[in-house]
């Protein structure tokens, strides 16, 4: 029993216990909280109220529980810091700041005169108070993410004023602590604004290049970069004492300076977050519920004396009551002025900005709650005896009541917000839902390939990434299969730490590149992102052999990146825009990932463009979400742009090109021979950015999935194609889809030439149909030329070919799928009753737009049947 003895005195000692118990609570209190509808950080506030010294005395608030809350209450104002969005808040700047004035100086003025003529507190105490309400703690942003809110400018608005609020809660915190100690004469001036002037260039201009320089150097070792952040925040802190303010401002600044460092969807994001919300930040909320006494609302014993002689005229006695009541009295005041102040600061900033009802009450439902500045204030005011247990007290209660009201408001209003702009949007193709695929084959690259689709990708997207290893169907293909998925696991460990769902997937192929075609097809994807040596390091091709036969075979948007440092050490991305790229149906899609990328990884946006299109460009990039500030430089001509890009570039740019396949608008010779220019620019990351070419065909295809529309592109249609051979002419529409060394070309073209050639055909309407099933596809592709002057026929001179049409199906595909779309080419043939006007259009968009009418209408004609009909009107006059 003796044995016993330790484990079951109160205050438990026993140090195993301790946290046995601690960590029992740190589960317990959030999963009841959850249950009663309460914020988690309420529920470890009231446990640490039950089981502290004022309550079941189960702990002792120890030297411990005062180390861990002082790490804890370190760590909150450094994730303050760490996850306000700055791109936000230079967008809207101004209005933020705006915001910002109206939330801070509104609660702090009622606040005050509420502790001056209320309270009865001294001005400073008073200001001190105040400055609680000034500040506030976004509890509610994830239901205004998860609204689709985010990016709404009254919402940017609401978390750019945190900066304004959070950093003048601390300065006047600073501020009050040297009035508390007598030395607010100039001196005292002179080393706050000096010191924390001083300390703030320091750990914004050191921070930031330490850390890039350590990122770049250490970037596979995950333990290594979080220690590093570790160091850095409480090396920070420790600063900011020697410099005359807090520690907590330190660690503050601090993740201001870490902010562009560190992504919001990145592995080490996600371990800060991890580690403080699992152990710092409870251990921090039980010390301070620790603090509590809730006893201590009302004077029991002069309650008890006052109503045996007054019964209910105790309630007449203003003095009297006061005097019971005084520690209550704090605590409705200070929930009466936080309600009141930020309620008052959203009106008038509602008015002040041009914002509607429903968003004021948005801002209001954000602004309201309190906690982690309001409890960094009220733990170091208590502490340093300027507030009192009535305070502590109700610092809580004021807490639990915003913590409870705020998500409520917001979700109330958000969704009011939602369904209007939901109703006045239509949709957008190139929001669909993105999945990405990352062929991964070099195991030191991967981990830089997998950070760049986590930063892609959207951050609350449930679609998973799909790393994907292509084993060559030759050798001991058993002993590569085991080194391929011994690579793809650590993609899911990597995943996982980054709470990215990763779904690996291998294949065994003949060919890499028709391997992640399949892959491609099969799971749907719309991105695929592709590793690169880098210019002067290829030996085939532009970007090597299997790589460019990827563009071919895929539809889907290309990254091909080559990256010399961690993506999260970027500061800025350029962007280029080719000539004529906005005519390319992915262009919005594109400006809306690059946007992305760079407000993911904190950095700046500069783009690169034709002088004459700047405007544009420019205006286009400005208006395509999400939300973020860009620059422009021009340049006059393709051949001035890797001179111009050479003269810009710096170290820590990411350099995106903007480019296009074969066949499609922006493309040209010059476009296409870009990586093989930039040898100049080896040491910088770069990436080519090959737009989609599904965006088109996928509405197409909701609008006729019977028809051909789908597989009928302008990249596959040449106009008025000047050849006297058919097998040259033959040759060139394929081309427009394989490469000229790509190996199926040969094949395919003799199969389609003997078709051709083998027995005399029936032309269509002076048009040669042809058609075949074929491995050398993955999805139904139509080729259609007309010829400027026609070519004789193989099997008779006097049979003039107009026009040639190709439909080719996938080998797997049926065959009565592939001989209907077959008879759907000969139908549209059939019903070209001009073909002399038919064969003078000469952009191939236009071919293009008229083919589809044709097989989308079965009734349809060209010309249209009215202008068919003048037609025939005009040559009965002549006749």
């Amino acid at each position: 029993m003796d044995s016993l003895e330790p484990f079951l005195k109160t205050p438990i000692e026993h140090p195993s216990l301790i946290f046995a118990v601690v960590m029992a609570l740190l589960l317990i209190a959030p999963l009841t909280a959850r249950k009663l509808k309460l914020p988690g950080i309420v529920g470890l506030l009231i446990a640490g109220a039950i089981v502290g010294p004022n309550a079941i005395g189960l702990f002792e608030r120890d030297a411990t529980f005062q180390l861990l809350g002082q790490v804890g209450l370190v760590y909150i104002m450094f994730l303050a810091g760490l996850e306000i969005d700055l791109n936000r808040f230079i967008k809207y700047k101004n209005h933020s700041l705006v915001f910002g004035t109206i939330t801070f100086t509104v609660p702090l003025t009622i606040g005050t005169i509420a502790g001056l003529y209320i309270l009865d507190m001294g001005i400073w105490t008073a200001v001190l108070l105040a400055s609680m309400f000034a500040s506030h703690t976004l509890l509610a942003y994830p239901i205004a993410s998860r609204m689709g809110l985010s990016k709404n400018a009254a919402v940017t608005t609401a978390v750019g004023g945190t900066i304004i609020t959070d950093t003048a809660a601390l300065i006047v915190l600073a501020i009050v602590l040297g009035a508390k100690q007598g030395d607010l004469d100039f001196a005292f001036w002179a080393t706050l604004g000096g010191g924390l002037t001083l300390y703030a260039f320091v750990v914004f201009w050191s921070v930031p290049r330490i850390g890039r320089w350590f990122f770049r150097r250490v970037s596979s070792e995950g333990v290594l970069e979080f220690v590093f952040v570790i160091s850095v925040v409480f090396l920070a802190a420790v600063l900011s004492e020697v410099a005359g303010v807090k520690d907590i401002i330190g660690a503050f600044m601090a993740g201001l300076a870490l902010n562009r460092l560190i992504p919001e969807s990145s592995t080490l994001m996600n371990r800060i977050e991890f580690v403080g919300n699992s152990l710092f930040i409870p251990f921090f909320l039980v010390s301070v519920g620790m603090l509590v006494d809730v006893s201590v609302l009302v004077d029991r014993e002069l309650f008890g004396a006052a109503w045996g002689e007054y019964g209910f005229g105790l309630f007449a006695d203003i003095e009297l009551f006061r005097e019971t009541f005084a520690a209550l009295i704090v605590a409705v005041t200070m929930i009466f002025c936080v309600f009141t102040g930020k309620w008052l600061a959203a009106l008038i900033s509602q008015k002040a900005l041009g914002q509607s009802p429903d968003e004021g009450m948005v801002v209001f439902g954000l602004t309201v709650a309190q906690a982690a500045a309001t409890l960094a204030v009220v733990l170091v005011g208590f502490d340093e005896g300027i507030f009192d247990e009535a305070v502590l007290n109700g610092t809580i209660l004021m807490i639990a009541a915003t913590c409870f009201v705020a998500p409520m408001v917001t979700e109330r209003y958000g969704r009011k917000m939602a369904l209007a702009a939901k109703e006045e949007s239509s949709f957008d193709p190139s929001e669909a839902p993105q999945r990405f695929l990352v062929p991964m084959a070099y195991a030191p690259t991967s981990q830089n390939l997998l950070d760049m689709t986590f930063v892609l990708r959207e951050h609350h997207s449930e679609e998973p990434v799909f790393p994907l290893s292509v084993v060559p169907h030759d050798g001991d293909t058993t002993a590569q299969i085991a080194d391929a998925e011994q690579m793809l696991s650590e993609a899911v460990v990597h995943g996982s730490a980054a709470e990215v769902p990763v779904v690996p997937l291998t294949r065994v192929d003949h060919n890499p590149a028709s391997g992640i075609a399949r892959a491609a097809m099969e799971r749907r994807i719309s991105d695929v992102v592709v590793g690169w040596q880098g210019p002067g390091k290829t030996k085939q091709g532009y970007f090597g052999r299997v790589t460019d036969q990827i563009l071919t075979e895929t539809e889907q948007q290309v990254m091909i990146c080559h990256l010399t440092q961690p993506i999260a050490t970027v500061k800025r991305v350029i962007a280029v825009f080719p000539p004529l790229i906005e005519y390319h149906q992915g262009y919005t899609r594109a400006i809306g990932d690059v946007k992305r990328l760079t407000n993911a990884v904190g950095a700046v946006l500069t783009g690169l463009c034709l002088k004459e299109d700047m405007h544009k460009i420019r205006s286009k990039v400005d208006t395509t979400e999400p939300e973020l500030a860009s620059s422009f430089v021009g340049f006059d001509s393709m051949d001035d742009l890797i001179d111009t890009l050479e003269r810009r570039v710096e170290d820590n740019d990411l350099i995106v090109f903007l480019t296009a396949r074969r066949g499609t608008a922006p493309w040209t010779p010059q476009l296409e021979q870009l990586p093989q220019q930039v040898d100049g620019l080896y040491g910088h990351s770069m990436a080519f950015l090959f737009l989609t070419d599904l965006e088109l065909e996928v509405s197409e295809a909701t609008v006729a999935p019977k028809t051909l529309s789908a597989a009928i592109q302008p990249r596959r249609s040449i106009c008025r194609l000047e050849t006297d051979s058919l097998e040259d002419a033959m040759r060139r529409l394929l081309e427009t889809h394989f490469d000229v060394d790509d190996e199926r070309l040969e094949p395919l073209l003799d199969k389609l030439l003997s078709e051709a050639t083998a027995s005399e055909r029936k032309l269509t309407n002076q048009t040669l149909l042809l058609h075949e099933r074929t491995d050398a596809v993955r999805r139904n592709r139509v080729f259609f030329a007309t010829f400027a002057t026609g070519i004789e026929s193989p099997w008779a001179a006097d049979r003039i070919i107009r026009t040639v049409g190709i439909v080719l199906s996938p080998g797997d595909a049926s065959l009565q799928g592939h001989l209907d779309r077959f008879r759907q080419l000969n139908d549209i043939a059939l019903r070209i009753r001009d073909l002399d006007e038919f064969t003078t259009i000469t952009d191939r968009n236009r071919l293009t737009e008229e083919l589809r009418r044709l097989a989308d209408d079965d009734s349809a004609t060209f010309p249209p049947e009215r202008e068919a009909t003048e037609l025939r009107s005009l040559q009965g006059l002549d006749d």
